[in-house]
């Protein structure tokens, strides 16, 4: 039988209770991870540097595909449009910044207020990056596939060519985050969680960058973050994580 004795503040625990205080104390230290956890960042390569021209090289950094969501108490992910209007506009700020300290400049796509044939086509290849950048994540990560084990070979097809005849760049630059905010409520299921032992997933910042050629159709970069304490919300944070994404990106 356990055995219970107050001093003062404190509980002691002896016998199977120090299994009990042993659990709690470990999920209180997964909320303090979670919480100040390091950012990491994993990328593939199929170059070391971009191919050269005879002109000026130029990348075209398609529409952001951000969404900022709060994560409820029940695990729920509810978007939230002012947070995520809010980080797109610090992306793009933080991107431009960044882009004129590279050798070669950022141009913005922006989508035409007329969809036509190759508008449409450019907002499929934008679709079909995100489930390709899916699909690296999660043969990379989660069932390695045998015939890519040490090959980074993955590619958006030859469509992508109406995206250079559109825009006359060399290179497209696509990003994927999915950023989510711990409610009051999650927090206190959080904390609930960790007194009995258990740990619960709080919000996180995750997302994907991929350097596409033009020509080929190939993805020829492709970096990976999880920053569980990144914020798109405001503008500073905002540009360590576009630093985070581009890290590695090849000139």
């Amino acid at each position: 039988m356990d055995s219970f004795t107050r001093t003062g503040g404190t509980v002691r625990i002896s016998g199977s209770g120090n299994i009990l205080y042993a659990a709690r104390l470990s999920g209180l230290l997964i909320i303090i991870l979670l919480a100040t956890g390091c950012a990491t960042t994993k990328s593939f390569s199929s170059i070391s540097n971009l191919r050269p021209t005879d002109k000026e090289l130029k990348i075209v950094l398609m529409p952001l595909d951000v969404q900022l969501s709060i994560l409820t108490a029940g695990g729920t992910l509810e978007p939230q449009a002012q947070w995520t209007r809010d980080a797109k506009r610090n992306m793009v700020d933080a991107l431009d910044e960044i882009g004129k300290e590279r050798s070669n400049d950022f141009i913005v796509y922006k989508e035409p207020e007329q969809l036509d044939a190759s508008a449409r086509k450019i907002l499929e290849i934008e679709r079909l990056h995100r489930a390709v950048g899916q699909a690296i994540l999660f043969h990379k990560y989660v069932v390695p596939l045998p015939t890519k084990k040490n090959a980074f070979d993955w590619t958006l097809g030859p469509e992508v060519s109406v995206l250079r005849k559109k825009t006359h760049a060399d290179y497209a630059l696509f990003i994927h985050v999915q950023d989510s905010y711990s409610s009051a409520g999650r927090i206190f299921m959080q904390v609930l969680a960790a007194g009995l032992g258990m740990g619960i997933r709080g919000g996180r910042q995750a997302g994907f960058t991929s350097l596409v050629d033009l020509t080929t159709g190939n993805i020829v970069w492709f970096n990976y973050i999880n920053n569980p304490a990144g914020d798109l919300r405001t503008p500073e944070p905002a540009m360590k994580t576009v630093k985070l994404l581009l890290k590695g990106l090849p000139e």
